[in-house]
Formats: structure tokens, sequence, C-alpha cells
């Protein structure tokens, strides 16, 4: 019997489905990222404390956190291109008021409802390209997924730099409304329908809880490093753990629960999202810690410590489609340890030539292709180990989990840095010293945790079900 490998081309129809969700997935994360830049010039005009001005971030990730979980009732409640449309509108009508915005309450609130349409387009994008790719072409897809949840912090940075130097903060949300736009025309014209029309409910209890408990992980995670990991860290990251365990069992109760979490007794897709879940801890980790190492410690501007790291990132975010593609050729785990290898050799690397920027920005290239060698892989293998009836439930599941140890990592980092750097300034160490120090010793605990990913990427060899013959 002859075997081809030649690979069937994608439908027209989807890519272009899966592109406008990915616009303004994209639009969603460059926002976050691009407006950290633009913080002095908001206290500045509006006379408010750092502590105040963060809840710009903190509150996009709190709805992020709490919306996508309800995105399994939505998927099987309205049809794609409904919820699409209400996505975009919605999150048009945030990015209007942000630019508009006189007060800092009204950009606040101009945050949260962006967040609403980024927190529906996330895991609805997954679900379209579960529901509606051939198996064997979800690789090549989902790494366009990863693209977009990648190439969004790189470009942040650099977009929101440049505007802040030559306009005002309020272009970085004019300039996204003409793409909103054709990403509202091109949804609407490709998008076909994937709800599966069963009945579906939502529950009042189970959203109660998710939201403070996942609303508690993030606030805790989010002022881990204002607060210094004091009590007040311990307490509300306590209180949302335990939200959450309840959150857990009541779901095992319902008839029709907010999300399925039995989605969890597929062992592939549980060791598969702890891989995820740890690559994507260390990689937000990292990435908080070395814009401090170079403005703080080699004395970069903010613009030019992006500027430093734009390269890894783009090259990461470029190779995320065609890690997905080389899916169908090679086994999903295998690319995993590959790229886990590559993330510690790195790592390394990073912790002992630390002192030399262009020797970070080379470095930075590997350690982010290595980590699209296991992102896009991750995700995929991971979905795969659930059967069709769960596609909705996986994806919330992987969305939430995801950014909920990107808060994580990025926490346990800042905690890191600053105990690190206290225990250095006492020690005698002047400032930029005590910052390096910091980073040197707050490495050995993610190179560790990458070593653990190897192994779970290792055990998930016992299931094969995404390598395509």
């Amino acid at each position: 019997m002859e075997k081809t490998t030649r690979t069937p081309s994608i439908d027209c129809r989807l890519l272009w489905s899966v592109i406008s969700m990915a616009m303004l997935t994209f639009l969603g994360i460059l926002s976050e990222t691009s407006l950290n830049i633009a913080y002095s010039s908001l206290m500045r005009q509006y006379g408010i404390e750092a502590s105040v001005v963060q809840w710009l971030t903190t509150g996009y990730l709190l709805v992020l956190a709490i919306v996508i979980p309800s995105s399994t009732y939505l998927v099987r409640r309205f049809s794609t291109v409904r919820l699409f449309q209400c996505a975009v509108t919605i999150f048009t009508l945030g990015t209007i008021l942000g630019a508009c915005a006189p007060t800092f309450p009204v950009l606040l609130c101009a945050r949260l409802i962006m967040a609403i349409g980024t927190g529906i387009s996330l895991p609805l994008m997954t679900n379209v390209v579960l529901e509606k790719a051939e198996f064997h072409q979800r690789g090549m897809l989902m790494g366009v997924v990863s693209l977009v949840i990648s190439a969004g912090p790189a470009i942040g940075p650099v977009y929101g730099g440049i505007i802040m130097q030559y306009l005002t903060w309020h272009y970085i949300f004019i300039i996204m409304i003409p793409f909103l736009l054709i990403a509202i025309v091109i949804g609407t014209v490709s998008l076909s329908d994937i709800s599966r029309k069963a009945e579906a409910s939502i529950s009042m209890p189970s959203m109660l809880l998710t939201a403070l408990g996942l609303g508690s992980i993030m606030i805790a995670c989010s002022f881990a490093y204002e607060w210094q990991a004091d009590w007040r860290f311990w307490l509300l990251l306590a209180f949302g753990v335990l939200m959450m365990v309840i959150f857990v069992l009541l779901q095992f109760r319902l008839e029709r629960p907010l999300v399925n979490v039995r989605v969890f007794t597929h062992a592939g897709f549980s060791t598969g999202i702890g891989t995820i879940m740890i690559s994507q801890a260390c990689v937000l980790g990292i990435n908080f810690m070395l814009p401090l190492l170079l403005i703080n410690g080699l004395h970069h501007n903010s613009m030019m410590a992006a500027l430093i790291l734009l390269p890894g990132a783009a090259i990461g975010s470029i190779v995320s489609p065609k890690v997905g593609s080389a899916l169908r050729f090679h086994f999903a785990p295998n690319l995993m340890v590959t790229g886990f290898f590559g993330m510690i050799v790195a790592a390394v690397l990073m912790t002992v030539l630390q002192k030399q920027s262009l020797i970070i920005l080379v470095i930075y290239v590997f350690f982010m292709t290595g980590a699209s060698l296991v992102a896009t892989p991750g995700q995929t293998h991971s979905l795969n180990q659930l059967p069709a009836s769960m596609n909705a439930d996986g994806s919330a599941v992987l969305n939430t989990l995801q950014q909920l140890s990107g808060a994580v990592g990025t926490a346990v980092a800042s905690i890191l840095m600053t105990a690190f750097q206290q225990r250095a300034t006492r020690s005698g160490a002047n400032f930029a010293t005590s910052c390096a120090s910091a980073f040197s010793n707050s490495m050995p605990l993610f190179i560790v945790l990458m070593a653990v990913a190897i192994l779970l990427a290792m055990m998930l060899r016992r299931f094969g079900k995404s390598k395509v013959s």
C-alpha cells in the first residue's frame, strides 16, 4: 500500500476564521503589554500612585480569569458568528472609551470591558481549531494561536515605547480601531458555527466561586512584588486556593457543570497541562526578571530593554506555526523534551553570562525558540487526548490555567528578586550589583522546574494519539 506524506491544504475559510479571531486576541494582549510603558505618564496625568495604576493590568487579568471559564457555556449557548461579533463589539467599545478616558476610573472601566472581549475570543479561537480542523492540521493552526499569544508581549513594549515617544498614550487605543473593524468583517464572512446545540445552563454559585478563587489568586500574584510576600499575599492566596477546591468539588456534583473538570481524568491531558503550566510560569517569570536586569543592572532605558528582547520573542513567535506543522511528522513529546533542554541551556547561560547585552540578546533567541518547541506541541497534544464532547471544557481549562500559571510565575519571580536584592543590599552591594545578584540567585528555581517538566514530557510519550502517520 502506497504511503503519502503530502499535507492536505487547510480550508481557506477556516484559516481566515482563525486569523480574524487571532487579530482580536492579539490586540487584547498588545493593549495589555503596551499600556505598561505608559504607566508613568498616566500616574502624572491622573495624579495616582503605582499601586493604583497597576489595577489596569490586575483588573484586566482578573476579568479574563472570570470570563474564560464561562466560555464552555457561551460556546454551547450561542452561535459562533454572533459570539465573535459580540466579542469584537465589546472590545471596540472598551477601546473607544479608553481612547477618550477623561479620568482614571473611566480608563479602568474601559480596560475591564476590553478584557471581556478578549476573554470570549481567546478560548473561542481554540474551540474553532479543535472543531473544524482536520486532526493532522491542528498542530499548524495551534501554532498560529501560539504565535498570537507570544507575539503580543513581544511587540507590546516596543509599540508602547514608540507611541509614547512620538504621540500620547491615547493612540495605543486609537490605532487598534481600524484593525478591529477589519477583524469583524473577516470573521463575519468566514466563520461557521461550531455550537453543538446542547442544553446549556450557567451555575451562579460556580461563577461566584471561580471569581473569588481565581480573582484572589490573581490579585495576590499581581501585588506580590509590592507587598513583598507578607501576610496579605499568603492570606489572599490561601483563600483563593480554598475557593477553587470548593469550585472543583461543586462541579462533580452538578448535572451540567460550568466547566467539566472530568477532563483531568484523562491522564494525557492532565500531564500535558502540567508541562504547559510549568513552561508558561518559567517563560513569564524569566520575562519579568530580564527587563529588571537590563534596566536596573545594565543601565538600559525601557525602550532599549524592549528592543534587546524583541528578536527572541519575535523569532519564537514566527517559529510556532512551523513547529505546529512539524507535528505531522514528529512526535509532540519529543519536540517538548528538546524544547525544555534548549530552555535549560539558555537559562544557565543567561545566569552565567549576564553582563553583556548582546550575549543576552542571542541567548534569549534560543530560549524563546525552545519555548516554542514546548508551547504548540504541548497544547495540541494535550487537547488531542480529549473526546470531541470535551473540546470546549478542555479549551476553557487550558486558557484559564495558562493565565493562572503565568501570574504565579511572575509572582514567584518578583518575590525572589525582592528577597535576593534586599539580601545583597544588606551585604553592601550597590543597586545595580544587587539586581544582577538577585537575577543570578533566582534563576536556579526556574531551571529546576524546567527539569521537572522534562520528566513530565517524557511521561507524555505513553499517550501517542497526536502522532499522525
